[in-house]
């Protein structure tokens, strides 16, 4: 074996040591590869091999490996998704409508540009209120531009945030926007792409659907989406788009409903509906926090790459199987794991 490599990690080359893992080569070389688990769990790593070869370590799916796991062999080449520094960015409030009897749309102004990538999620604080989380998205007819922040917020009515819309928050409200974060961002890929949402979940993943239809309109797509009444299910215009532009699966789901005016809604829970995942599938998962745990079980079983962002931590951490047996109604501890919650 060599004693050294040439590792080039999107165009920047340097030289490696062989037997080191592709993400050790890359941080010790100053290069960051969103990374997680570190234990190859995750699949938040994955990069794509252009060229050489290396081990990798039984990670491989078509031409991508889990950098954490795969090891330098030879030269090699390789490239990830590089994801934006965060940044702050003082704002403004412009826009406030309601789009569901629980969901509003809030438009924010942005005073400078802020990257980010779809799925992503940024903190947003309001003046004199505590920072929340939010997903960038587009308005449900796909509008937007780049100077302002459309995201989705569910009003609580006991809600910090959410219950002060339109009284002590208002249009004109100043806002700081601090982001992006997350590695449940759109990634280009080869098999079919299912998307999973529930509630103000929808926001990131209407995001991730139209990169997706934008990127590689070729790419099959199953796309289902639901709430607890029919009311709430926002986001039919958007699966309507989607069934524009090819989709031909793009299900609404609701407890007790299997019918209202215009597109069909499918009655049940989003869980209910899912297609059999296969390995070479991605599902990108956002929304309640036990749904989002079920998807990530089904897609561990089946070998399938599931992205989600972790939204809050409980004190003791169930399996992926005690939090599938949670959402089904047959006992085991809540989640630790779930999607951000637009609240």
């Amino acid at each position: 074996m060599k004693r050294t490599a040439s590792l080039v990690i999107n165009a920047k080359a340097f030289s490696a040591t062989p037997g080191q893992t592709l993400l050790d080569a890359a941080m010790g070389a100053g290069i960051f590869i969103p990374h997680d688990c570190s234990s190859g769990q995750c699949d938040t790593c994955r990069v794509r091999v252009y060229d050489g070869s290396v081990d990798d370590g039984g990670t491989r799916r078509g031409d991508t490996v889990l950098a954490c796991q795969a090891r330098i062999v030879g030269d090699t080449v390789i490239e990830f998704d590089a994801v934006p520094e965060p940044i702050k960015v003082p704002a403004t409030l412009t826009g406030i409508k309601v789009l569901s009897p629980d969901i509003v749309e809030l438009t924010v102004g942005l005073n400078k540009g802020l990257a980010f990538l779809p799925g992503q999620y940024v903190k947003c604080t309001f003046s004199g209120f505590p920072a929340r989380d939010y997903s960038p998205t587009q308005r449900v007819d796909g509008t937007g531009t780049i100077d302002e922040l459309i995201v989705q917020m569910r009003r609580l009515p006991d809600g910090v945030v959410s219950s002060r819309l339109g009284t002590s928050i208002r249009i004109g409200h100043k806002v700081t926007v601090h982001g992006p974060f997350g590695n449940a961002f759109h990634r280009m890929g080869d098999g079919r792409i299912v998307l999973v949402a529930t509630g103000t979940g929808w926001a990131p993943i209407w995001a991730i659907a139209r990169a997706s239809r934008f990127r590689q309109p070729d790419r099959e797509m199953v796309v289902v989406v639901g709430a607890r009444a029919v009311e709430d299910l926002y986001m039919r215009e958007s699966l309507e788009w989607l069934a524009a532009t090819g989709v031909s699966t793009a299900l609404a789901t609701a407890s007790g409903l299997t019918f209202s005016g215009g597109t069909p809604v499918m009655a049940g829970r989003v869980t209910d509906h899912l297609p059999n995942f296969f390995a070479q599938d991605t599902v990108y998962a956002a929304g309640n926090p036990s749904m989002v745990a079920a998807v990530q079980a089904l897609c561990q079983a089946a070998g399938a790459t599931c992205h989600s962002d972790p939204f809050t931590a409980a004190q003791a951490k169930p399996s992926i199987g005690q939090r599938l047996l949670s959402f089904l109604g047959r006992g085991g501890p809540p989640s630790e794991t779930a999607a951000r919650l637009q609240t």
